[in-house]
């Protein structure tokens, strides 16, 4: 049986629910919702993710909580954090940052990445803004990629498999590269 989810306040179970391509963990109760840090980058500016990852490990380091919300997903203690947002994806003192125009408490668990937004929170957070298209430079440096890679590259773009479903079958076929990634993987498997 795979481990349950649940809601931080009530111990409902979340349900998994998928909004476009965001994936979060919602209180069938009303009481908030759950996603992961990767997840965040689907939903949310960059600027903003990096500061409550960075706000959440420093608070982590200082002192593991003592109270506060349990994590949906392990039961440990979240460090409760409140992050800065701004209109631009700009990290926080960078040169183009903008000023801080509002503030979102969220609480996070640093052990699975998980970060708890209670009702209506996530919606304070700034939409992610659309990608910028890929300068001249990029792009030539995108072919040479092309170039140097050749088919396996065109072929990992277009696969229903994916990249990722490539290079691990390319890593299970390799017992070098297994043990690469994984030192206690014999080499001679």
């Amino acid at each position: 049986m795979a481990p349950s989810a649940n809601c931080p306040t009530c111990r409902a179970a979340l349900q998994l629910t998928n909004h476009d391509t965001f994936d979060s963990w919602v209180c069938p109760n009303g009481h908030g919702l759950a996603a992961t840090l990767s997840e965040l980058y689907e939903r949310a500016q960059e600027d903003e993710i990096h500061a409550v990852w960075a706000l959440a490990k420093a608070s982590w380091v200082d002192h593991e909580p003592t109270e506060g919300k349990p994590c949906p997903m392990c039961q440990r203690l979240m460090v409760s954090i409140s992050v800065g947002t701004d209109a631009d994806e700009v990290d926080e003192g960078q040169p183009g940052d903008g000023p801080d125009t509002g503030e979102v408490p969220v609480d996070v668990c640093v052990v699975d990445q998980v970060i708890w937004f209670d009702v209506a929170e996530l919606e304070l957070l700034p939409a992610d803004l659309p990608d910028p298209q890929p300068t001249a430079e990029q792009e030539a440096a995108l072919s040479a990629i092309r170039q140097q890679f050749g088919s396996d590259y065109e072929d990992a773009d277009e696969s229903p498999a994916g990249f990722t479903d490539l290079l691990y079958n390319r890593v299970v076929h390799s017992p070098k590269a297994a043990s690469a990634v994984n030192p206690r993987a014999r080499a001679d498997a």
